[in-house]
């Protein structure tokens, strides 16, 4: 590889590149469900990658593509995504990830007095890289409760979202959990610098495993060209993010959005490839190039 010396020691896990090839090993997946869901679902031994595109079951229902999903040993089926600007009504748009996937275990007019077992637990962890107002804690969890008693009703759908700018870390706290560890590297791994060197010495194994997948050094140029433009899209959603929101305009985001599009044009990216690495529709994309020939 050329221009090593340049080039950051680690990848951004940020980055929809970065994300996938770290949590998509299943060594690294299951050590870190473990930490956050394990104490409510008990030890996972092992889990199954699924499609990560969700296609729509009705005629009127849009398809989902998920960052990352899982099959549990015992069916439960997980979704983890990595979400790195603000998005307008994020939690709605969670709860629609998870019932969309419902829909794989329901059918058009199924008879509800046949089904002799529930549906699995559909879990999603939404690891949220800019802050959320009504988020507050680190790690917050959420299920249907009954207000008054805050007794859990139906724990069929669960959701934890995992606030990154929440996090403080003082390594010189002895009491320090897995859990501590593992979302201090997830929160700074781009920027080892901020990570204290005795980390490496509290990391277990399967961290030090992400940790290895996440050297530029182990990544061909052609991998390194892909995280590149994926850089780029980060910072530009970022720009576009902050434009819109500073107006308090969705024509913020839209032209946020168009700049990012034609950008990626001009850099040579075919349209599904836009579409795919800044997570705009693929329809959008193509109207944006049909204005621009």
């Amino acid at each position: 590889m050329d221009n090593l010396k340049k080039r950051p020691v680690f990848i951004d896990l940020r980055t929809d590149f970065g994300f996938k090839r770290c949590f998509g090993d299943e060594k690294v997946m299951k050590r870190f469900l473990n930490i956050i869901i394990g104490k409510e679902y008990g030890e996972i031994e092992s889990l199954v990658f699924e499609n990560v595109e969700n296609t729509r079951v009705r005629e009127i229902q849009r398809g989902v593509t998920f960052d990352l999903r899982c099959r549990l040993a015992n069916g439960d089926e997980v979704i983890v995504e990595m979400q790195n600007y603000g998005h307008r009504f994020f939690q709605t748009r969670a709860n629609y990830y998870l019932y969309n996937l419902m829909d794989k275990y329901i059918g058009k007019g199924m008879a509800w007095s046949e089904r002799e077992t529930d549906i699995p637990h559909l879990i999603g962890v939404f690891i949220l890289g800019v802050p959320m107002e009504e988020l507050k804690e680190v790690i917050t969890q959420t299920a249907e409760c009954n207000l008054s008693t805050k007794e859990i009703i139906w724990d069929r759908i669960r959701k934890y979202y995992i606030s990154l700018p929440n996090f403080s870390f003082d390594i010189s706290n002895a009491m320090l959990s897995d859990e501590d560890i593992w979302i201090q590297t997830i929160k700074n791994i781009g920027n080892m610098e901020r990570i204290d060197p005795q980390i490496y010495d509290r990391a277990d194994d399967e961290l030090k495993v992400l940790i290895d997948k996440a050297r530029i050094s182990a990544l061909s140029d052609e991998e390194y060209s892909r995280y590149e433009a994926e850089l780029k899209v980060l910072s530009d959603q970022g720009t576009a993010e902050r434009y819109g929101y500073d107006r308090g305009l969705e024509k913020g985001l839209e032209k946020g959005r168009k700049e990012i599009i034609i950008n990626l044009l001009a850099s040579g990216f075919a349209p599904q490839q836009i579409a795919d690495l800044a997570k705009i529709p693929l329809e959008e994309v193509l109207r944006v190039k049909s204005a621009d020939d």
